[in-house]
């Protein structure tokens, strides 16, 4: 009991302590009881209004349809990739806020970047990967698909299809 008391004690002169010294900081520098400086009156407070981004779909030639497209072929060196003919790929073109972007899902995980178009060539800029866990060929597919993308790639829109060249590499794809 006697220590409980004695704790009290000790609470209780540190309560008081620190009350009068939040008392002496707050009239620091000023008499009792005057209140701080005020602004000038030509200052005032500035608003700051966004507005969030506005996303809005893209073409990626005049010719084609704004729209999601799935692949359906593709080459490597003029080899076969099934996992292109088999839909392992979407891509999309938006603009967010006037300004360009490719979007796409690969077998392992997401990947987008800014894009410009002159006439039928697109470029895409610096990419970013979502953090998805690649097994098996995934990751190898996706960094197929990462290396295209770095390299200039000639567009043609012809009979609902849209093909893609990158060097000797080629992606073929049709509307979602």
């Amino acid at each position: 009991m006697k220590r409980k008391s004695c704790l009290q004690r000790k609470l209780i002169l540190l309560l008081l302590i620190g009350t009068a010294m939040t008392s002496c900081a707050s009239t620091q520098g000023r008499e009792q009881g005057t209140a701080g400086p005020t602004p000038p009156e030509t200052v005032r407070a500035s608003r700051v209004t966004t507005t969030p981004p506005r996303e809005t779909c893209a073409a990626f030639l005049p010719s084609a349809p704004c729209r999601a497209y799935v692949s359906i072929a593709g080459t490597a060196d003029g080899v076969e990739l099934p996992w292109a003919a088999s839909g392992g790929l979407t891509v999309q073109l938006s603009s967010v806020n006037g300004s360009l972007y490719v979007t796409a899902k690969t077998p392992c995980s997401p990947v987008s970047g800014p894009a410009t178009i002159t006439g039928n060539t697109l470029v895409v800029g610096e990419l970013g990967i979502g953090a998805m866990g690649c097994i098996s060929d995934a990751g190898t597919q996706q960094q197929w698909f990462v290396d295209f993308l770095n390299r200039p790639i000639e567009m043609s829109f012809s009979q609902g299809t849209l093909n893609w060249k990158s060097g000797t590499d080629t992606l073929t794809f049709k509307g979602k």
